[in-house]
Protein backbone atom coordinates (compact mmCIF):
# COMPACT_ATOMS: atom_id res chain seq x y z
CA UNK A 1 0.00 0.00 0.00
CA UNK A 2 0.82 3.84 -0.29
CA UNK A 3 3.24 5.09 2.27
CA UNK A 4 1.57 8.30 4.01
CA UNK A 5 2.78 10.75 6.10
CA UNK A 6 1.16 10.54 10.02
CA UNK A 7 -0.16 13.57 9.33
CA UNK A 8 -2.01 12.51 5.76
CA UNK A 9 -2.92 9.17 7.17
CA UNK A 10 -4.69 11.11 10.14
CA UNK A 11 -6.57 13.17 7.42
CA UNK A 12 -7.47 10.81 5.16
CA UNK A 13 -8.82 8.49 8.21
CA UNK A 14 -10.57 11.78 9.33
CA UNK A 15 -12.11 11.71 6.24
CA UNK A 16 -13.41 8.26 5.78
CA UNK A 17 -14.53 8.09 9.32
CA UNK A 18 -16.44 11.24 8.42
CA UNK A 19 -17.84 9.61 5.13
CA UNK A 20 -19.13 6.35 7.21
CA UNK A 21 -21.07 8.63 10.02
CA UNK A 22 -22.90 10.43 7.09
CA UNK A 23 -23.37 7.27 4.79
CA UNK A 24 -24.70 5.11 7.92
CA UNK A 25 -26.91 8.79 8.97
CA UNK A 26 -28.63 8.71 5.53
CA UNK A 27 -29.44 4.97 5.72
CA UNK A 28 -31.13 5.04 8.26
CA UNK A 29 -29.62 2.61 10.22
CA UNK A 30 -31.19 1.84 14.06
CA UNK A 31 -27.68 2.04 15.86
CA UNK A 32 -25.90 5.04 17.66
CA UNK A 33 -22.54 5.91 16.74
CA UNK A 34 -19.17 7.51 19.07
CA UNK A 35 -15.84 8.73 18.47
CA UNK A 36 -13.75 7.12 20.86
CA UNK A 37 -9.70 7.77 20.97
CA UNK A 38 -9.62 8.49 17.01
CA UNK A 39 -11.77 5.51 16.30
CA UNK A 40 -15.57 5.57 14.96
CA UNK A 41 -17.80 2.83 17.26
CA UNK A 42 -20.53 1.71 15.24
CA UNK A 43 -23.47 0.29 18.49
CA UNK A 44 -26.18 -1.86 16.88
CA UNK A 45 -28.86 -2.76 19.49
CA UNK A 46 -29.01 -6.38 18.91
CA UNK A 47 -25.69 -7.75 17.18
CA UNK A 48 -22.67 -5.66 19.28
CA UNK A 49 -20.29 -3.05 17.65
CA UNK A 50 -18.37 -2.48 14.70
CA UNK A 51 -15.38 -0.08 15.99
CA UNK A 52 -13.37 1.29 12.56
CA UNK A 53 -10.24 2.32 14.07
CA UNK A 54 -6.35 3.57 12.80
CA UNK A 55 -3.31 2.04 13.35
CA UNK A 56 -1.00 4.90 12.96
CA UNK A 57 2.44 2.69 12.73
CA UNK A 58 1.05 0.31 9.83
CA UNK A 59 -0.92 3.12 8.23
CA UNK A 60 -3.78 0.79 8.06
CA UNK A 61 -7.54 1.42 9.11
CA UNK A 62 -8.70 -1.22 11.42
CA UNK A 63 -12.29 -3.07 11.13
CA UNK A 64 -13.36 -4.64 14.38
CA UNK A 65 -16.17 -6.39 13.83
CA UNK A 66 -18.36 -9.03 16.60
CA UNK A 67 -16.38 -11.80 14.75
CA UNK A 68 -13.18 -10.54 13.09
CA UNK A 69 -10.46 -7.73 12.11
CA UNK A 70 -10.32 -6.90 8.99
CA UNK A 71 -7.23 -4.80 7.50
CA UNK A 72 -7.49 -2.25 5.41
CA UNK A 73 -4.67 0.28 3.19
CA UNK A 74 -4.91 3.17 1.30
CA UNK A 75 -4.25 3.69 -1.96
CA UNK A 76 -4.62 7.61 -3.45
CA UNK A 77 -6.25 6.20 -6.96
CA UNK A 78 -8.35 3.88 -5.34
CA UNK A 79 -9.59 4.56 -1.70
CA UNK A 80 -8.71 2.05 1.28
CA UNK A 81 -8.49 -1.34 0.28
CA UNK A 82 -8.75 -4.69 2.07
CA UNK A 83 -5.26 -6.48 2.58
CA UNK A 84 -6.51 -10.13 1.49
CA UNK A 85 -9.00 -9.45 -0.99
CA UNK A 86 -8.80 -5.90 -2.67
CA UNK A 87 -12.04 -4.85 -1.90
CA UNK A 88 -13.05 -1.86 -0.91
CA UNK A 89 -13.84 -0.55 2.63
CA UNK A 90 -17.47 0.43 1.47
CA UNK A 91 -18.37 -2.81 -0.07
CA UNK A 92 -16.91 -4.63 2.99
CA UNK A 93 -18.48 -1.94 5.97
CA UNK A 94 -21.66 -2.54 3.41
CA UNK A 95 -21.59 -6.29 3.54
CA UNK A 96 -20.49 -6.54 7.23
CA UNK A 97 -23.35 -4.63 7.97
CA UNK A 98 -26.06 -6.28 6.00
CA UNK A 99 -24.92 -9.24 7.60
CA UNK A 100 -25.55 -7.98 11.25
CA UNK A 101 -28.89 -6.24 10.41
CA UNK A 102 -30.29 -8.75 8.05
CA UNK A 103 -31.06 -5.28 6.36
CA UNK A 104 -29.98 -4.77 2.49
CA UNK A 105 -27.57 -2.13 3.60
CA UNK A 106 -25.04 -0.19 0.80
CA UNK A 107 -22.57 2.65 1.45
CA UNK A 108 -21.44 5.21 -0.21
CA UNK A 109 -17.98 5.77 0.86
CA UNK A 110 -15.50 4.72 -1.59
CA UNK A 111 -13.12 7.36 -3.47
CA UNK A 112 -13.54 7.92 -6.81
Amino acid sequence: MHELSEAAFNEQVDRIQDLIEHAVDDCGLDLEMDHVEGSLILRLPESGRIVIGRQPASRELWVATPSRTLHFGYLPDQGWLHDGEGESLGEVLSRVLSDLTGDEVELDVDEH
